[in-house]
């Protein structure tokens, strides 16, 4: 992933829009690249910064951004992690239906 893609993965990331695909290639991205992280961490205070003092709430936005990438992260293992399973299901279900024909058509 080059910068220019990353950089409009970013609107994307914030609200939470990215496909497991993009969003582990995002990450790498913005875990090699200290520019493309800088603008995420601009963008990022700017959305969410805004929002804060416009509630008149009090904030660590450095903070929350590593926790929103850490918890992204996390997040895309369990998506990993349930594909994996999914497709695991999906095996077993084509073989007890392929057993299922053999035995029919063994029993006929």
């Amino acid at each position: 992933m080059n910068c220019k893609d990353a950089e409009k993965m970013i609107s994307p990331f914030l609200e939470d829009d990215l496909d497991n695909r993009d969003l582990a290639e995002f990450l790498k991205h913005m875990d090699r690249c200290p520019e493309c992280k800088e603008e995420l961490t601009i963008q990022f205070l700017v959305l969410v910064g805004m929002k804060r003092l416009e509630d008149g709430n009090t904030f660590n936005l450095k903070e929350e951004l590593d926790n929103m990438l850490r918890d992204a992260r996390k997040k895309l293992k369990v998506r990993k992690y349930l594909v994996a399973v999914s497709l695991l299901l999906e095996l077993l279900v084509a073989a007890m239906t392929v057993a299922t024909v053999i035995l029919t058509v063994a029993l006929y």
